[in-house]
């Protein structure tokens, strides 16, 4: 059974390697100057940065070329939630290649990639791993499956089963000839030598989830006589889209039947109206969550290594409890208080549990548990960028990194990509010459040299401004002895500390269209390009009307003809 389902596996994955050439495009190039020529406030359509540290940001579309169809891999956590949501919330998760961020976001990433030779036996595994979880309890099989055959003549249950499930797999029905291959497969592996009717559907199951119409999302659109023979995404291909923006996972039989209407999913009132329900769906919390991860580059602080000798009180769950306040902070500001999302750079407002609440110095709660706190106007944290999972994400093993601090705020709130250093500069701090030395002391070569004041004016004076916070993200107001200067500016706009920081990046220019142009990008799967510009200003513009409210920018963006075509325009 193995042997078939990776045998099938590897021919379709060779298939795709071969022929994706014509129905997947890239949209990188040769583009335009990053806004501002890379230091000012910028232009808030394209050209925009990244959203994580140490990469180089997209770059535009040659000029006049079209957005292309792509296919789609689904990242980990979209395969991962697609299995929960078939088969149920406990089973197993096998381990699957990396995901590879493009532009910070592994949306993009997935959009370029196919699945390497040990990435096809590790699918294989957690196919046979999750399909063998499902059938080993005859509650969760009939919980997950339209009907549980017990017998390899009971091909019409077989049948029921197999294509339902697919139906939500594949995001799309199953042609009759694939429902009855799965079928055979089954009846197959079930008459044979010790076979039984359960190992023949765990093989069709299995055969399911290898198969690179669940693995990829395959969205190419069709030419549309009504839209002057643009190629639209049809209703099946905007279920996937929309399951995969907003839940970060599968479609659901309701998104499914909307897409089997004559028409469905083909207005922007009927993606509105969708989308509209899936917001309130629980699983629009893990498909914000999963965009904000990205966004925020919360994979720093999963790799960050603080020195136990000098940060002890650093502990795994107190990780854990930074990644899920600033999601929650977020969640909470999209689905919750539906208020100004730019109010998150200066706001009071937050989640702690009683570990994190001790690290910030804030009183800790009977019974223990993540709660919404204030925290004290006169409190120098403010903001999601005091949010322990950033401070201590950009920070190194044993000190703060104001320039990789600064540099981040640069591209993943303002968008303007910091080139890399010059190639005969070694990017090492040297030690040290008086160990009472601030960081900010040690980093004024960067001011002085020329060839590094050029870029590090733009970012160190950012992270200046986070000097407050020790590497773990914990308040402090000395060090080596001497009183913190978090003074610093954002293009000549000056402030003195956090909270007056988040203030200014609240109400800079490029904020606003900054994290439209983020959103948009995840959306999209692809990097924006020239043709996006106005489609990016329009979006700017509402949300900026709306009072910047996500989830109505949200709602625009899939409703959006850029997201509902492949060719918005004809050339």
């Amino acid at each position: 059974m193995q042997s078939y389902s990776r045998f099938l596996m590897g021919a379709a994955l060779a298939a795709i390697s071969v022929s994706g050439a014509g129905c997947t495009g890239t949209v990188e190039g040769s583009g335009m100057t990053p806004p501002g020529g890379g230091g000012g406030s910028g232009n808030p359509g394209t050209g925009m940065g990244t959203g994580s540290t140490g990469s180089t940001g997209p770059t535009d579309m040659p000029g006049g070329d079209q957005p292309a169809a792509h296919m789609h891999r689904l990242t980990s956590s979209q395969f991962a939630n697609s299995l929960r949501d078939l088969f149920g919330a406990g089973v197993p998760i096998g381990a699957l290649d990396p995901d590879q961020p493009t532009g910070g976001f592994v949306a993009i990433g997935s959009s370029q990639i196919v699945s390497s030779a040990s990435g096809v036996g590790l699918y294989e595994a957690a196919a046979e791993a999750a399909t063998a979880w499902l059938l080993a309890d005859p509650a969760r099989a009939s919980a997950a499956l339209a009907c549980v055959p017990q017998m390899a003549t009971d091909t019409m249950c077989a049948s029921q089963a197999i294509a339902a499930l697919g139906r939500r797999a594949y995001r799309r029905p199953l042609s009759s000839e694939e429902t009855n291959r799965l079928v055979m497969l089954a009846t197959s592996v079930a008459t044979g030598q010790g076979g039984t009717m359960t190992l023949g559907m765990q093989a069709a199951l299995s055969a399911i989830l290898q198969s690179p119409n669940f693995l990829y999302r395959v969205e190419l659109g069709a030419p549309s006589p009504a839209d002057g023979g643009r190629l639209k995404y049809d209703g099946y291909e905007m279920a996937s889209r929309l399951a995969s923006t907003l839940w970060n996972t599968v479609p659901d039989n309701a998104l499914l039947d909307a897409a089997a209407k004559n028409g469905g999913l083909a207005t922007p009132d009927s993606v509105v109206a969708q989308a509209k329900r899936m917001l309130a769906d629980p699983r629009a919390h893990q498909g914000l969550a999963a965009f904000v991860d990205d966004l925020y580059a919360l994979h720093n602080l999963q790799d960050a290594q603080p020195d136990p000798m000098i940060f002890p009180g650093f502990t795994p769950t107190l990780r854990a409890a930074m990644q899920t306040e600033l999601e929650m902070r977020i969640d909470d500001m999209v689905f919750g208080a539906r208020g100004d999302f730019l109010s998150l750079f200066d706001s009071k407002t937050t989640f702690v549990n009683n570990e994190l609440a001790t690290h910030y110095g804030l009183p800790t709660a009977a019974p223990d548990g993540f709660h919404k706190v204030e925290i004290p106007a006169d409190s120098p944290r403010a903001g999601i960028l005091g949010s322990g999972a950033i401070l201590a994400g950009l920070a190194m093993p044993q000190r703060t990194a104001p320039t990789r601090r600064g540099k981040f705020v640069r591209e993943a709130v303002l968008c303007q990509t910091v080139p890399p250093p010059p190639s005969n500069v070694v990017p090492v701090l040297p030690p040290p010459t008086d160990p009472s030395e601030t960081m900010r002391q040690r980093l004024s070569e960067h001011r002085v040299n020329p060839s590094c004041a050029s870029c590090h004016s733009l970012i160190d004076p950012l992270g200046f401004g986070l000097e407050n916070f020790d590497g773990v993200g914990k308040y402090r107001s000395l060090e080596n002895g001497k009183q913190v200067d978090a003074t610093g500016d954002l293009d000549g706009a000056k402030f003195d500390g956090l909270a007056q920081m988040g203030g200014v990046l609240r109400h800079a220019a490029i904020t606003g269209p900054c994290f439209v142009s983020k959103l948009y990008m995840n959306a999209q799967n692809r990097l924006a390009g020239e043709r996006d510009t106005a489609i990016l200003d329009k979006l700017a513009a509402d949300f900026a009307a709306s009072g910047n409210k996500a989830d109505q920018l949200i709602t625009n963006l899939v409703s959006s003809e850029p997201f509902r075509f492949v060719e918005p325009t004809k050339p």
